[in-house]
């Protein structure tokens, strides 16, 4: 029980190891067998780590509900956005996801994507050193959604700290993080406020401008949707591919012979990119509120409860996925749930996709030998979202 109340308290702003990561791997695996819908008196949170209860959670809707979850509060932008809503609403939110999502679009940026990839290379190439978060990871998506969004060139720097996080990771403690984000999240807001009103009275080729003019069902956005609309694809659209990219290369380094052969083999990186969301993935929970009693697994479970689903637990689940502990570039099938599954499926996915199959080749063909620093250990931050938070990473300099 002491063990469960240690993994249990896997919270944001608490700093991990990697040791301590595979630690809670191998907890999953014990509660995958013993407790697999467990509820723990100390979060007050029902646990669930099976494949297919984590499935079902995360995709019936009538049942497990994104509304009126912690975190989600009205201080927050998140707040009745797509993530925390359920249908209707959901519904007409999605449809705004489509129009700025659409395959073509996302695929229209493969070119810009491989541009800045090159540039933060050519940054680096002299050096025979990097941090691959700092250096590449955070860089590239935060610079293509700020495009995408149309940020003006003049404001990448206050941007570029406000997705960074950097000023909230100095916090001396949680609270003070919290009233750290609430300001920043506020300036943000502000920001967004002035940007849509600027794209309205004078348009331009980007997201934004065809935000403020975008209609669904025949109605426009109110000001606050359009808002925590721009906020959200922030963090889908700039987190998760920083922490894709990072994460591989931590697999990269610690599986040579897999980055060997896709050197060899390019063809090989979209399957590649598959299997290090699932071993690595870069969201490790999902959270829903159970609409009514009901049962789960053979477990009762009152209404309103929340339900913390372990996604990165069903993804090494064994009845789903063969040998599950083992890194496979050629995975089939690999119906990991990184992104989750259904209506909430992760809207920032097609982009993380398409970025990590352009900048992956790139960095494994231009820096040579690459490896981690030896005797530096790999500094984590992990809640919600799995965060290497710094890889110094060595490599042959032109």
């Amino acid at each position: 029980m002491e063990q469960q109340r240690r993994r249990s308290g896997f919270a944001p702003h608490r700093l991990l190891s990697m040791e301590d990561v595979f630690q809670t791997f191998q907890w999953f695996a014990q509660m995958r067998a013993s407790q697999p819908v467990f509820y723990d008196e100390q979060t007050h949170l029902w646990q669930i780590f099976r494949y297919d209860d984590v499935n079902e959670v995360v995709t019936d809707y009538n049942r497990f509900s994104s509304e009126s979850l912690p975190g989600f509060s009205e201080n927050t932008f998140l707040e009745g956005t797509i993530v925390a809503t359920d249908p209707p609403q959901h519904r007409k939110l999605r449809n705004l996801v489509n129009q700025a999502f659409t395959p073509r679009a996302v695929n229209e940026l493969s070119g810009r994507v491989a541009e800045i990839t090159q540039e933060l290379l050519d940054d680096v190439k002299e050096r025979g050193r990097l941090d691959i978060v700092s250096d590449i990871a955070f860089p590239l998506p935060a610079k293509v959604i700020a495009e995408m969004l149309g940020v003006p060139a003049e404001d990448w720097d206050i941007f570029r700290r406000w997705v960074s996080g950097a000023d909230i990771a100095v916090a001396k403690d949680r609270e003070s993080a919290m009233r750290m984000q609430h300001s920043q999240e506020q300036q943000m807001y502000d920001y967004f406020v002035q940007l849509l009103d600027e794209r309205r009275r004078a348009p331009k080729d980007d997201l934004i401008s065809d935000l403020s003019v975008a209609e669904v069902d025949g109605e426009r956005l109110s000001e606050r949707e359009l808002v925590s609309f721009c906020l959200l694809l922030l963090a889908a659209g700039q987190e998760t591919t920083k922490n894709l990219i990072a994460n591989a290369a931590y697999c990269f380094t610690e599986y040579p012979e897999a980055r060997e052969r896709l050197m060899r083999e390019p063809g090989l990186m979209q399957g590649a990119v598959e299997e290090i969301l699932r071993y690595l993935p870069p969201v490790w929970f999902t959270l829903r509120r159970a609409k009514t009693d009901l049962e789960l697994a053979g477990q009762h479970i009152p209404a309103n409860a929340i339900i913390q689903a372990w996604n990165a637990s069903a993804n090494r689940d064994a009845a789903q996925f063969s040998e599950p502990e083992h890194f496979a570039i050629e995975r089939q099938p690999n119906k990991h749930l990184s992104f989750g599954h259904g209506i909430h499926f992760c809207i920032g996915a097609p982009l993380a996709r398409l970025e990590a199959n352009v900048a992956l080749p790139m960095i494994l063909s231009q820096l040579k030998n690459l490896e981690r620093v030896p005797d530096v250990p790999v500094r984590i931050s992990a809640g919600i979202v799995f965060v290497i938070r710094s890889l110094p990473m060595t490599f042959q300099a032109r």
